[in-house]
């Protein structure tokens, strides 16, 4: 089995491999509006799907915890998902051919699905991770942002950075916070995950094999994070791939408990380097320094959800270890 290892949320390399060269990427200075590109991800199966990306604006503030490039997604991979689902965290954005960062939040402001208006998190910051391991502190209030020509140009009055949709939104302000990740079950019957769920007031959905939890909800015990989602009882168990590729846009897994029971989630590979990989673009539990299983991951279908759609998928076998699960600085 190939072992790979990952610093996660950013997920990030260890390091360049021996004798490979690092990616080519565009450096947010270098981004303009206008500038046409593509992402990756996957929207079924295994294989990446294209989108189409435009720019339409670049948040730079200084420092690099609030760098972001806004975006315009769309194509057949965006249309069949119902927009940006949850389990595309970390999808590759590419611009001029080179890299430019992660696709990482969505806006709740987007009123076409299928052309809807998303965040990538910049490369830079991401990479700059490697040789950093005491994770910045997190904001604890929503940030609002200066507002771009652009985005002035769509009656947006402001750009306000969260953790989870506002409660009381107002019209013209554009609402950022991350893509979530869809926490999957397998292995558990309906009275453990309930138990599993205890003590947290959740609106679950019943579904013939899955439970399903709005992403707006508090998390369940244990598995609080600006990155947690919904919890998904996937179908079938861990599937047989020890030899498993991670490609971008692939899909990929953090397992927190496997085995017979199997408790994780899914994201998006951004980056992959000799035995390492950058992933998500957010964080997940936020843990800092972590050592979470580093999985593969198999796309049944992308459900086009009413209140956010997600990947339904599931876990593969253990591929090496998430070494970091920190903000996207």
């Amino acid at each position: 089995m190939r072992a790979f290892c990952g610093l996660m949320a950013v997920v990030a390399v260890l390091g360049w491999g021996a004798g490979a060269e690092p990616p080519e990427i565009i450096p947010l200075a270098q981004v303009q509006p206008g500038m046409a590109g593509y992402g990756l991800t996957v929207v079924a199966g295994e294989e990446p799907s294209r989108f189409e990306v435009e720019v339409i604006g670049v948040l730079d503030e200084p420092g690099t915890a609030n760098d972001f490039i806004i975006v315009r997604v769309s194509g057949e991979a965006i249309a069949r998902s119902g927009g940006i689902a949850q389990g595309m965290s970390g999808s590759p954005v590419y611009l001029e051919g080179k890299l430019a960062g992660a696709l990482s939040r969505a806006a709740m402001w987007s009123a076409e699905p299928e052309r809807p208006l998303g965040l990538v998190t910049p490369i830079e910051p991401m990479l700059e991770v490697l040789s950093e391991f005491n994770p910045p502190t997190q904001p604890e209030e929503p940030q609002k942002l200066p507002v771009p020509k652009e985005l002035e140009k769509l009656g947006i009055s402001g750009v306000v950075l969260c953790q989870a949709p506002p409660s009381q939104p107002v019209g013209t302000l554009l609402y950022a916070w991350p893509v979530q990740s869809p926490i999957v079950t397998q292995g558990l019957s309906p009275r453990t995950l309930e138990v599993l769920s205890q003590g947290v007031s959740l609106d679950l959905v019943d579904h013939p094999f899955l439970r399903l939890r709005p992403a707006w909800r508090d998390g369940i015990p244990g598995l609080r994070g600006p990155g947690v989602g919904r919890i998904v009882q996937a179908p079938g168990g861990a599937r047989d791939d020890g030899g498993a590729r991670f490609v971008p846009g692939g899909a990929v897994g953090v397992g927190l408990l496997t085995g017979d029971v199997t408790i994780g989630a899914l994201g998006t590979v951004t980056l992959v380097d000799g035995d390492a990989l950058l992933a998500f673009g957010h964080p997940f539990l936020f843990t800092g320094r972590s050592d979470y299983f580093l999985t593969s991951a198999h796309i049944f279908d992308t459900v086009a959800a009413l209140d956010a759609p997600y990947k339904l998928g599931t876990l593969g076998a253990s591929q090496g270890a998430i070494l970091a699960d920190r903000w996207a600085a």
